[in-house]
């Protein structure tokens, strides 16, 4: 019986072992995987959402070039500066604000010296193709509220989304923005805004000119006049000191991308 228990108990200590083996086998393979994932051959990219069409073009080119796989986040660059403080920084993250790329920038993951102005534009009214409001010139003697009826005037929420900010700005320069207020539809990026007018839910909007030129259907009411608002900056950084981190945001900038950019309808 003696024998019994003790062949038993040998079992027991020889199943645990191999349990803690495997274990350890597979945690090990874990870390490999971890680090080998982490070496692997691609560029991560966080990229404002005005920027999906003109990026998309560029990383074809890139891959195209150099074999190299890009991955894309693209959002407000609001919710992708949060997302880089709260998870991880990417390879290179193209803000459509200052502001954000700063707070990007104050997270002290920015490599030195590589951050830069890659593109502008322009900020425009605009409304769903077939409507009867007819294009004219953006000042004072516009009455948006009267071009709105019963809709409401889409845009980026102007708390997190740039395009929002800057039609804050450009609405409060000629003192609509308090009457219009509550007449406001906040959209999650400018992508969203341009959506909302495309399908017809919103009578006006206010987008980048690049998302208006890609659209076959809005058409442009007017373009804002640039002293409305702040400069339309798109500001590119290199968040971490992968070569290729810094091959991707080099080529970005290159005069082989800026017909792309130009197509696109960025300066």
């Amino acid at each position: 019986m003696e024998y019994r228990f003790l062949k038993k108990s040998r079992i027991h200590i020889i199943a645990i072992a191999m349990v803690v083996l495997i274990a350890a086998c597979h945690s090990s393979n874990t870390r490999r995987t971890e680090a080998s994932l982490k070496n692997e051959d691609f560029v991560m990219l966080y990229a404002g959402a005005s920027l999906s069409n003109v990026l998309n073009e560029i990383i074809d080119a890139y891959q195209k070039r150099y074999g190299v796989r890009v991955q894309t986040n693209f959002a407000s660059s609001g919710t992708l500066a949060r997302q880089i403080k709260q998870v991880e920084a990417p390879d290179v993250f193209v803000s459509a604000s200052k502001k954000w790329a700063d707070y990007v920038d104050s997270l002290g993951v920015v490599q030195p010296g590589y951050t830069s102005i890659v593109a502008s534009n322009r900020l425009v009214l605009i409304a769903p193709l077939n409507s009867t409001i007819k294009t004219s010139h953006i000042d004072s003697s516009l009455n948006i509220l009267e071009a709105l009826g019963e809709g409401r005037l889409a845009m980026g929420d102007p708390s997190h989304v740039p395009a929002g900010k800057y039609a804050k700005q450009a609405l409060s320069y000629y003192g609509w923005y308090g009457e219009l207020i509550n007449h406001i539809l906040p959209a999650k990026d400018v992508r969203s805004a341009l959506m909302v007018v495309e399908l017809g839910e919103a009578p006006l909007g206010v987008v980048y000119l690049t998302d208006a030129i890609e659209s076959a259907k809005v058409k442009i009411v007017g373009a804002f006049p640039l002293v409305s608002h702040e400069p339309i900056l798109f500001v590119a950084s290199v968040c971490n000191d992968r070569p290729k981190a810094k091959e991707f945001y080099a080529f970005m900038q290159s005069e082989m991308c800026k017909p792309i950019w130009d197509r696109h309808g960025f300066k």
